[in-house]
């Protein structure tokens, strides 16, 4: 069978539907979900009605394969992965029930659908051609001469990469007539969104073009008034495009599918649909697509092949990068993405001897400020000196306030008088913002720290939600990230009188808890800890400058006595 579509820019691929989502979306600015449906006649393969290819009449089959790590369950309607768990990953914390991708959703992964005037599914009963443990292959032949293989192996548990699941599809023309395969699709499945990505930033379909990784969010569906008129558009239920895509992705926050063709793909479909939502155990937007391949026509005698690879597994960035091909792109670490590497790998070290997420950010914080230790040394002894000058810099600025020029010469004196660099207060801070970002968009993505437990903290991969005074939640570790940056810039000399900047760096604690109040726990983890250290920093060089400055006189008196 083949499942008819509309036509194909303009209608979405269906979403399951019910009366909560049909109420839902008319309030929503995202075009309503609809179904797909089978309507006119075809030559090439018969065409049958949805419910009656899925209905008592024409029930499937379903086949498992796996290994310990995955459990393939395939449809013999169109040799199709109905859905894949990850045996490893539980679907919710401290539950028995395993994570399972493309959960209750009406399109199977891997379907194959081939494109003329319009979109058809092929969803044909197979015969099983071959069966074990990790392999299985599906073929169909039609009355017009073609034959469709369909085959899929997963590695064992001894080997290769559990996750990886290698597919291929073969067209074989034993008829007197070609056929036309220049729009072939193959369907990627969808993942449910998490509780921790509020806005549905890591829910999205992503495809790599040779140079870039492209993605595409839910909000790109949505419509939109823009800014004073400018930026508006309508709500789109499809975003199609064609390019030289290497690989296509769909994805949410810790886990992702990505289907890596023999040859390279030449277009796509984004699109979205109706996923299952493990929180709310009902139907949710999500995000899925398709990636269409050339494959040219079919000749009379001839075979042509679309084999791929296709992860499905958690984010983890050394298996994604061992995997090749710039596929762990799909971890979107951002500009500071090389930073983020590091920072994971470092971590994934020390967790390795710790075996505890929580004291291997802590590890990891005191790592980074030993390194960053001698940059803090030269701010705190710059702030020093700065604050000690402020006598003379305010009698310059009142001596010299009509005279720019000489102020900013006086002012550049004075500084090299005292040993004072103006850069080196800053070069710490410069240096810690990239460090951070890098951290921030490491921890919110990776798998690593899902479900993962510290102290009070149920997950760092979330906030350390307590309690809730209705709807908002009471979060403690942002109120302690608070307190000690207070406490720490108390510690720091102020190297200005200016009451204005003096009010903004007691407000400062305040605006980082507010800053980071909804993020991880693991990151303002990082952050408290660095607080702490810089602390106990600032302390150790208050003392030690202090002894500095009392020895000064002292070895002054003996070059004296000497002379």
């Amino acid at each position: 069978m083949l499942y008819h579509g509309n036509q194909l820019r303009s209608t979405a691929i269906s979403r399951q539907s019910s009366k909560n989502s049909d109420q839902s979306s008319k309030n929503s600015n995202r075009p309503p979900s609809r179904t797909i449906q089978a309507t006119g006649d075809d030559d090439l393969i018969p065409v049958v009605d949805v419910q009656q290819a899925l209905g008592k009449d024409n029930e499937p089959k379903y086949f498992t394969l796996g290994n310990d790590s995955i459990s393939l369950k395939l449809s013999n309607l169109g040799g199709t992965i109905q859905s894949i768990v990850f045996s490893k990953y539980p679907m919710e914390k401290g539950g028995s029930e395993p994570f399972i991708f493309n959960k209750e959703s009406d399109i199977p992964a891997l379907s194959l659908s081939i494109s003329g005037e319009n979109r058809k599914f092929f969803t044909n009963e197979t015969v099983i051609s071959q069966e074990d443990s990790n392999s299985i292959s599906f073929l169909y032949k039609t009355n017009s001469g073609l034959s469709i293989e369909r085959s899929y192996s997963v590695p064992d548990d001894k080997a290769g990469e559990k996750y990886l699941i290698k597919h291929s599809t073969k067209f074989i023309n034993h008829g007197t007539r070609a056929f036309d395969l220049r729009s072939v699709f193959l369907e990627l499945g969808s993942f449910p969104p998490t509780a921790s990505d509020y806005t549905g930033e890591f829910l999205n379909f992503s495809y790599y073009d040779g140079r870039k990784a492209h993605f595409l969010n839910l909000s790109e569906f949505d419509a939109s008034s823009g800014f004073l008129g400018f930026g508006r558009k309508e709500a789109r239920e499809i975003i199609s495009g064609k390019s030289t895509i290497n690989w296509g992705s769909v994805k949410n926050q810790f886990f992702a599918a990505i289907l890596r063709p023999n040859i390279p793909a030449s277009g796509f479909l984004a699109f979205p649909v109706k996923s299952y939502d493990y929180t709310s155990k009902s139907g949710k937007d999500s995000v899925s697509g398709s990636l269409e391949f050339n494959l040219g026509i079919l000749n009379t005698g001839e075979t042509k092949s679309l084999d791929v690879e296709f992860y499905t597994g958690p984010k983890d960035f050394v298996k994604l990068d061992r995997l090749g091909h710039n596929q762990d792109l799909v971890m979107q670490f951002g500009f500071f993405g090389f930073i983020g590497k590091i920072l994971l790998l470092m971590m994934r070290g020390i967790h390795s001897i710790i075996s505890n997420w929580g004291l291997t950010i802590i590890i990891l914080t005191m790592i980074v400020k030993l390194v960053l230790w001698p940059l803090t040394t030269t701010q705190v002894r710059s702030s020093r000196r700065m604050a000690k000058i402020q006598g003379p810099m305010r009698n310059i600025k009142e001596k010299f306030k009509d005279n720019p020029q000489k102020l900013q010469t006086e002012t550049m004196k004075l500084f090299k008088e005292n040993k004072i660099n103006p850069a080196a207060g800053c070069l710490p801070i410069f240096i810690q913002i990239p460090i951070f970002l890098g951290l921030y968009s490491m921890l919110r993505t990776t798998s690593d720290l899902r479900f993962a437990e510290f102290l009070w903290i149920k997950d760092l991969s979330m906030p350390d939600t307590l309690a809730r005074l209705g709807t908002f939640p009471i979060n403690l570790l942002p109120f302690i990230m608070a307190l000690t940056t207070y406490m720490q810039m108390k510690m720091m000399p102020s190297p200005s009188i200016d009451n204005v900047q003096k009010k903004m760096f007691q407000f400062m604690p305040i605006i980082f808890m507010f800053f980071c109040y909804n993020l991880p726990s693991g990151l303002v983890l990082y952050w408290t800890v660095q607080n702490l250290f810089t602390m106990l920093q600032q302390s150790i060089l208050n003392n030690k400058n202090l002894e500095v400055d009392q020895a000064e006189p002292d070895r002054s008196k003996k070059k004296k006595r000497k002379i």
